[in-house]
C-alpha cells in the first residue's frame, strides 16, 4: 500500500469512528490499565480495507497536546512499540495497555496528573514506513475512570490534589478553607462501626461506633509529636496529663510550681490544687482573690499514717480531728499527751497550760 493513501486512512480513522472505552475490573485483583482503540480504515475510494482479515501495524502514544511534531510525549517513556493486529472489512480494534494478550507496551500513565491529555496514532502497512494522524486525539473523561485503579489496586489514589502524599496509598486534600476533606455519613439503623481500623491479622485497633463512641485496642495518646504527650489514657484504664505513663486511674504531671489542676465557676471564681517541689499539696482559693476553702458538713480528718484511732466518733459533722498536735503559726503547739491530757506548748517547747481530763 502506498505511503500517501495510508496518510488517507488515518484521517479517515479519525472521521468516521473513534471512541476509547475503559475496561472495568472483573476481580478484586485491581483495574487492568488497559483502554481499547477502535476505527475503520478505507482507501481513497472509501471502499474498506482488510478483506477477511489483514495485519496493519500501529503506534500509540500519549502526549500533552493536540499538534503533531510539537509538545511532551507522557507515555510510553521511551518510543512507541509497534503493534500488528488484524484489520477485517475495514475495522480493527486494539487494547492500548493488553501487554498480556502481546501489547507491546505497559500502560504505566498516571491519568491523574495531567487534565489535557492526547492520543497519537501511527500507522504502516510494511511495519518500516508509519504515517502520524494529525491533530492528535483528546483523550475525554472515560479513561481518567482509570484512577479506581488507585482505590482498588497497588497505586496511590488522591481526592482534591493531583499529588499524593509521600508513602501515602489514599491522600484527601482540601480544595478551600470552607471544604471539609473527608465525611462520613451512617445508613439509616445503623448498626456496624463507622470507621473501623485493623492490624494484618484482622485484630481490632480503633473504631468508631454508630452512636459515635470511640473505642481503641491499647493506648490513646494527644501531643505535638510522639515524645510531647499532653494527654495520654493507657491500656490499664489510667488517665495522664502531661504525662505518658500515668501510674494512677487520673495523673496530672507539670513541673513548673503552678497549680496543675483549676475547677472553676468562672475565669475569677475558681479553686487550685498543686504539688511544689517539696513535694507538698497545696490548695488555693480565686488565687488571691479572698476565697475560702469549705468543707460542708464533713469532718476533717488529719492522721499520722494514714489512720486515726476508729474509737473516735465525733458528734455530729464540721468537726476537726487531729491524731497528732495543732501548731499554730508562732509554733505554740497544742497537743494530746495521752488518753486524758491534753497540754499547750510556747514557741520554745515549754509546757503552758495543761487540759487534764481527770482534774
Amino acid at each position: 500500500m502506498a505511503v500517501q493513501k495510508i496518510k488517507f486512512l488515518i484521517f479517515k480513522i479519525a472521521v468516521f469512528l473513534f471512541f476509547l472505552t475503559l475496561y472495568l475490573p472483573t476481580h478484586a485483583a485491581g483495574t487492568p490499565l488497559i483502554f481499547s482503540y477502535q476505527g475503520r480504515i478505507t482507501d481513497a475510494s472509501g471502499n474498506l480495507l482488510g478483506g477477511s482479515g489483514t495485519n496493519y501495524y500501529f503506534k500509540f502514544s500519549i502526549w500533552d497536546n493536540a499538534t503533531v511534531l510539537s509538545g511532551t510525549k507522557l507515555w510510553p517513556t521511551s518510543a512507541p512499540t509497534s503493534f500488528a493486529t488484524s484489520v477485517r472489512q475495514g475495522v480493527f480494534n486494539v487494547n492500548i495497555g493488553d501487554t498480556d494478550n502481546s501489547y507491546p507496551d505497559v500502560l504505566d500513565f498516571n491519568f491523574n496528573t495531567n487534565k489535557n491529555i492526547y492520543l497519537q496514532v501511527e500507522v504502516s502497512s510494511d511495519n518500516v514506513t508509519f504515517e502520524t494522524i494529525g491533530p492528535r486525539q483528546r483523550i475525554s473523561s472515560a479513561p481518567f475512570a482509570q484512577m479506581a485503579g488507585g482505590v482498588s489496586g497497588l497505586g496511590q489514589s488522591s481526592f482534591g490534589t493531583t499529588t499524593p502524599i509521600a508513602n501515602t496509598i489514599v491522600s484527601i486534600e482540601s480544595t478551600s478553607t470552607s471544604a471539609v476533606p473527608l465525611s462520613i455519613r451512617s445508613f439509616a439503623g445503623q448498626i456496624a462501626d463507622l470507621f473501623r481500623l485493623q492490624d494484618y491479622n484482622l485484630n481490632h485497633l480503633f473504631s468508631i461506633n454508630s452512636l459515635g463512641g470511640i473505642f481503641g485496642s491499647s493506648t490513646l495518646a494527644i501531643g505535638t509529636s510522639a515524645g510531647n504527650t499532653s494527654l495520654m489514657v493507657n491500656s490499664s484504664g489510667n488517665v495522664g496529663v502531661g504525662t505518658a505513663d500515668p501510674g494512677s486511674k487520673f495523673n496530672v504531671f507539670g513541673v513548673d510550681s503552678v497549680p496543675q489542676l483549676r475547677i472553676s465557676q468562672s475565669s475569677v471564681l475558681f479553686g487550685e490544687l498543686y504539688v511544689d517541689s517539696a513535694g507538698d499539696v497545696r490548695i488555693s482559693s480565686n488565687s488571691g482573690n479572698g476565697g475560702n476553702i469549705r468543707m460542708q458538713n464533713e469532718n476533717l480528718w488529719v492522721c499520722s499514717g494514714g489512720s486515726c484511732d476508729p474509737s473516735i466518733n465525733p458528734a455530729g459533722q464540721g468537726n476537726v480531728v487531729v491524731e497528732t498536735a495543732i501548731i499554730l503559726n508562732n509554733k505554740f503547739k497544742l497537743k494530746q499527751v495521752d488518753a486524758s491530757t491534753t497540754i499547750m506548748y510556747d514557741s520554745s517547747d515549754n509546757p503552758i497550760l495543761e487540759f487534764d481530763e481527770g482534774q
